[in-house]
């Protein structure tokens, strides 16, 4: 039918009832003429980030698939059985060597199956076993289930068992903070919190996210070793290029580094390969392979490390290279210029064209209103831009955030953009005379693209014809 274009303001959500008023006519006029003159709806979100968003969007689920799989080999008593798990427990015996096992946490559910894991393990392996936990949550209200997961997970594996380091994943990919736990690693040194629950409390009291937490240690003896194994308790593909890079060029001590051995339990990215025990379970449905029943194309505009991860999850959780899913990194900001943006939009002639913005990262209530503004301009560039080319225009969010922030007053406010993301469409096809735009979520988001560049794409996402009265999107 027509090309569209998918305009993301990452961080953007709907106001609830306890947050400040950050959106306003004076801040945002374009996008409030657009509102007042188009389709307007509220989608249900409970997403914090760009994978749970691109994921739900690509595939319509809300969690990892590789959860499902761990919790399937668990139910079904097959996790024990694993070649490289068994391979892990006799290489630790055989070198006498200590096992350092880096959980990945980001749920409740991660301490769940990395508990049953080490209760098998330990009791094969009278050896040292060192948990290191990499926090991934992006709201203070995760610090609650991390407690709670932690509890948990203290009591079930007892006391032979020692926990190192806590960090947050964003510390895992970058060049400073890795250096800091590697250090930490090699040397048992760096901040010491034996109460992790009075750490949670300082973590909160900071307004430090669990996927930024500065490093500390519980114990006060968890360095890596020669010889020792290293298992990434991975639920997604990572990167650890970084970080076994750092250990490689440590000065910290002098031993064979190629005597320290890595595995994970999903396929990590790195300048090596690692031997990993499961394979990450693949969705059947994916956004790619909707492009291809209806043989259309789409490019996605963002920053170039988040490209990676987003074709991951647009291919279906492969890290398949596909023509018709092109990227085009936005690292110089060029989305930010209004010429530059619509030089793209005129040299790229894709059926789908996807522009990420993203605020969720604001200083202050009024940087985050400037950051606003500033994209609203950008809207009614696009706006203008599709009229004149009888494209669709989308307007919504992936993700929404729950923040504290300072006002200019210097007083401390809720910026509560969390659980629902508005959805603006622009499309000249669907008249609101004829149609109604119903209730549904990011997949339904994907499914009216994909209907609106080809009809014959069997679901129409959120386009029903008009029965009843239009619902009014609204606080």
């Amino acid at each position: 039918m027509k090309k569209s274009i998918l305009f993301l303001i990452n961080g953007y959500g709907v106001e609830q009832t306890d947050s400040i008023d950050v959106y306003s006519k004076e801040v945002m006029p374009n996008l409030d003429e657009i509102i007042n003159n188009n389709f307007l709806i509220k989608m249900p979100n409970k997403f914090l980030d760009y994978k749970s968003g691109y994921r739900n969007f690509s595939m319509g689920i809300d969690r990892d698939l590789s959860h499902s799989l761990i919790e399937r080999n668990i139910s079904m008593v097959e996790y024990n059985k694993n070649e490289l798990l068994k391979y892990i427990i006799n290489e630790t015996i055989k070198n006498d060597s200590s096992l350092h096992i880096f959980g990945y946490i980001d749920s409740y559910n991660a301490f769940q199956e990395l508990a049953i894991y080490v209760k098998n393990l330990k009791m094969k392996v009278k050896n040292s076993i060192i948990i290191h936990f990499v926090l991934s949550q992006k709201s203070l209200k995760d610090y609650e289930e991390i407690r709670r997961g932690l509890t948990f997970f203290t009591y079930e594996i007892g006391s032979n068992v020692k926990i190192g380091l806590v960090t947050g994943e964003n510390n895992m990919n970058s060049d400073n903070t890795i250096r800091e736990i590697v250090k930490s690693l090699m040397t048992n040194t760096g901040e010491k919190w034996k109460d992790f629950s009075k750490r949670i409390d300082v973590f909160i009291q900071n307004k430090e996210f669990p996927n930024t937490a500065r490093t500390f240690a519980i114990n006060y003896s968890f360095k890596i070793d020669e010889g020792d194994q290293i298992l990434f308790f991975n639920y997604s593909n990572i990167d650890l290029t970084k970080f076994k890079k750092e250990i490689e060029s440590q000065r910290y001590v002098k031993f064979d580094f190629n005597k320290i051995a890595y595995y994970s339990l999903f396929p990590v990215k790195c300048n090596v390969q690692i031997p990993f025990m499961y394979n990450y379970a693949l969705a059947s449905n994916c956004f790619l392979n909707s492009l291809s029943s209806i043989n259309a194309n789409c490019l996605v505009l963002d920053k170039k490390e988040n490209c990676s991860f987003i074709n991951y999850y647009m291919t279906g959780l492969r890290n398949n290279v596909d023509d018709r899913l092109k990227y085009l990194a936005t690292d110089d900001n060029f989305i930010y210029d209004d010429k530059k943006l619509l030089d793209v939009l005129n040299k790229y002639d894709k059926d789908l064209i996807i522009i990420n913005y993203s605020i969720d990262n604001p200083k202050s209530v009024e940087d985050l209103k400037e950051k606003l503004t500033k994209i609203d301009a950008l809207i009614k560039c696009v706006y203008d831009f599709s009229i004149n080319n009888n494209r669709s225009l989308y307007i919504s969010s992936f993700y929404g955030m729950d923040v504290d922030l300072y006002n200019k007053k210097a007083e401390l406010c809720k910026v509560n953009l969390f659980s629902k993301v508005p959805l603006i469409i622009v499309n000249t096809d669907f008249s609101l005379k004829d149609y109604n735009v119903v209730e549904g979520n990011l997949f339904d988001l994907s499914n009216a693209l994909l209907y609106t560049i080809n009809n014959k794409y069997p679901n129409s996402g959120f386009y029903k014809k008009k029965k009843g009265l239009f619902s009014i999107f609204k606080k």
